[in-house]
């Protein structure tokens, strides 16, 4: 983490919160682009992203389970 006028600035978590949120295609373009000029980067931001989704999907299972669980009981 660099710190610039006082201010802590984590360049890579940035990148990683505007992939993560990004369509595929975008992301894709990107990290292609990437790929290209810095294999290892492209690769650390692969996995990082690997590990957020795969932890965002058992989220979303877990939420639409619960969702399921309340309309069955008509929200009781």
């Amino acid at each position: 983490m660099n710190k610039r006028d006082g201010i802590p600035f984590n360049g890579f978590q940035s990148v990683i919160d505007m992939l993560r949120h990004a369509d595929a295609p975008f992301r894709e373009k990107l990290l292609g682009n990437l790929r290209r000029r810095d294999p290892h980067l492209a690769r650390r931001l692969e996995a990082e992203l690997r590990e957020i989704f795969a932890r965002d999907d058992g989220r979303s299972a877990l939420e639409r389970g619960r969702r399921m669980a309340q309309t069955r009981n008509y929200g009781h």
